[in-house]
Order: C-alpha cells, then structure tokens, then sequence
C-alpha cells in the first residue's frame, strides 16, 4: 500500500480511526474528515496527513471537502466512508427530524461522496463504505440506524449497477468495541435495550477488537487493486470468539 492515497470520511473515532493509522503504517497517505476537528488535527499531525472538518449531512461541506482533499493528494486510489449516527430510540419515540437525519448521514451522505469523488479517483481505486450486519434483523432501538443503513445498502447495489467499473466494497460490521458508536445515549434507554438485546440473543460473547476490524478492512484495499477482474461487494465482518485463558 505504498504511497496509496487515501480518504477516509469519519476518521475522528472508532472503526475510521482505526483505519487511518492501520493504513498509515503500510504507507499510505492519508486525507481524514470528520466532524470533530480537533481530535482530526492531533491525528493527522501523528499521521503526517490532512484533516479536514466534515458534517456529511450538509452536501456543500462535502463538496469543498472533497476537492480540497484531492488538491492535496493529487487523486484518490481508495475512498472509506465510516461515518454513521445512531439515534437510539424506542421506534415509536423516533420524531421526523431524527429519522431525516439519520438517512442525510448513514445514506444520502455516502452517496454523495461517491458521486463527489467521481472525477478525482485515480485509474484503479476502490471503495469501502461501511453498514451493518444487523440490516434485516433491527435490534430494539434502532430503528432510524437499521433502516437507514438498508436504504444505504439498495444505494450501493444501484451504484453497482450503474457503474459495474467502479469497484465499491459494502463492509457489514457486526459488534465491535471501542467505536463511541453508542456515546451519549441514556443510561435508562441503554440498560433496558441491553436487557431485550440479551433475550433475543443479539449480543456476542465478545466483540470485534477495532484494530482487528481496521486490519481486515485495509487489507481488502491492495486486493482490490491487484485483481481488477473481480470484487468482493459484500464483506461481512463478525466477532470471532476466542476463549478466555
């Protein structure tokens, strides 16, 4: 992954982060955008990388993003959009404002980078855009996450279909720690989701380790670019258990 030039969209925490060091330390170069631009400056300052604040919500921020990143870069060989909100609600507590916004992020935002990266990738890129292994099963509480994640999941199989040279790899990422994919829910709502994902048997023994999750994902990435006659669309990522010594 030498000099492989990178854009990694929700790189301030969790899976994204992840990734932007895993990929730094096989020699990419990495572009970040995120919301919270001061944990991206301290990153790309280790990173020797540029970071850019990003609200994937707002079609224009991601516009200029995008060419400013590319500017630097040059082009894109690999795009990686991490980026995700999830409301945390009962489905009948989801007001029309928290279900917009959660397909403005998890899908109409993922679109519109891949439409926006377009005319800077270079000859032979890819493209990660991470979803859910629980699309098709919601667990209790995420109902705005789950069904924004599916409506993200037909967005890339029409992208597949329209541009079938443009290699776009969806990752379904099951449990995984240390993502902040849960910050700032209620400690009520939260103990009683827990206790209703425990009876369905929605919850792992164990979670994903997020840099395992970061090294799987990079290393499809020079795959990808070394056989351009075929591309695994769909990658499922889940815990493995390992037992305890």
């Amino acid at each position: 992954m030498l000099g492989t030039r990178m854009l990694i969209v929700g790189a301030s925490s969790g899976v994204g982060r992840a990734l932007a060091i895993a990929a730094h330390e096989r020699g990419a170069r990495v572009a970040l955008a995120a919301r919270r631009i001061h944990l991206l400056d301290e990153l790309a300052r280790e990173l020797d990388g540029h970071a850019y604040e990003l609200d994937v919500s707002d079609p224009s921020a991601i516009e200029r993003t995008v060419t400013a990143a590319a500017q630097k870069l040059g082009a894109f060989d690999a795009v990686v959009y991490t980026t995700a909100v999830v409301p945390l609600a009962r489905v009948e507590d989801v007001d029309p404002a928290t279900w917009v916004h959660a397909f403005r992020v998890n899908a109409v935002g993922a679109s519109h980078v891949l439409r926006t990266v377009l005319p800077f990738l270079s000859p032979d890129p890819v493209v990660l855009v991470a979803s859910c292994q629980d699309v098709g099963d919601p667990r209790a509480g995420t109902a705005a996450y789950n069904t924004s994640k599916a409506a993200l999941d037909e967005m890339l199989r029409a992208w597949r279909g329209e541009h079938p040279d443009l290699p776009v790899i969806r990752v379904s990422l099951g449990p995984t720690a240390d993502t902040e994919i849960l910050r700032g829910a209620d400690p009520e709502l939260l103990d009683a989701l827990y206790r209703a994902w425990t009876e369905r048997g929605q919850l792992p023994a164990q979670m994903s380790d997020v840099a395992s999750v970061a090294d799987t994902l990079v290393s499809l990435i020079p795959v990808a670019r070394r056989n351009p006659t075929v591309i695994a669309e769909v990658v499922e990522l889940a815990p493995r258990y390992q037992p305890r010594n």
